[in-house]
């Protein structure tokens, strides 16, 4: 009996044992690695991408000063203060096929506006800047190193000097249209056409920015 008491207290001590073992390896320990009420991270925002558009081109600029250039067409006239001017007119708009150009004139424009010229004749012409009228005569020789073969850039301001549409070409039926120049700045400006700038009577004329 004494015998098989021991070897039942054995017994029962090794099955605890082996119990406590099997609760440990079954994640029973309350010490566990990853707590059960750990924060988790929150999901980073996706960031939106809002599309671009490529450049928005420039509008094209409309005239809004129109002067006609009429050489063969058009008699010249005596302005008491500035002598005899021909060849150029102010028009009301951009002339079309039907379109006449009017009287030789000195030519009254508002500053920093958008200005063409139009050719009517059926033959080569260049409204060039010459000088500035404020106190001068007009020069004796046509005096526009860029005259008929260098046009000046689109916008360029009809003040600056050597200023020239270059050559417009004949009319072949419409008035053959300049570049799209701006008036520039204040002043008044002697303006001619190499052609015939020292024709009888001279192209040419005074225009006043305003």
């Amino acid at each position: 009996m004494l015998i098989a008491s021991r070897r039942l207290r054995s017994f029962i001590a090794t099955a605890g044992a082996a119990a406590a073992v099997a609760a440990i390896a079954s994640g029973g320990c309350s010490n566990s690695a990853t707590p059960t009420n750990a924060p988790r991270p929150s999901p980073s925002p996706t960031a939106t991408v809002t599309p671009t558009t490529g450049p928005t081109a420039s509008p094209t600029i409309a005239p809004l000063v129109f002067i006609g250039l009429a050489y063969a067409s058009a008699a010249p006239t005596i302005d008491p203060t500035y002598g005899q001017v021909d060849g150029f007119s102010g028009l009301a708009a951009a002339p079309t096929a039907s379109s006449k150009p009017g009287p030789s004139q000195i030519l009254n424009v508002p500053s920093g506006q958008p200005v063409q010229f139009y050719n009517f004749d059926r033959l080569a012409h260049t409204a060039s800047l010459l000088a500035a009228a404020n106190g001068a005569n007009w020069p004796a020789t046509f005096s526009n190193a860029n005259g008929a073969s260098a046009a000046s850039p689109d916008g360029t301001a009809i003040t600056m000097p050597q200023f020239s549409t270059g050559t417009i070409a004949a009319s072949s039926g419409v008035p053959t249209a300049s570049r799209v120049y701006n008036t520039g700045a204040p002043g008044m400006y002697y303006f001619g056409d190499f052609y015939f700038y020292q024709a009888t009577p001279p192209m040419r004329t005074v225009i006043i920015v305003q």
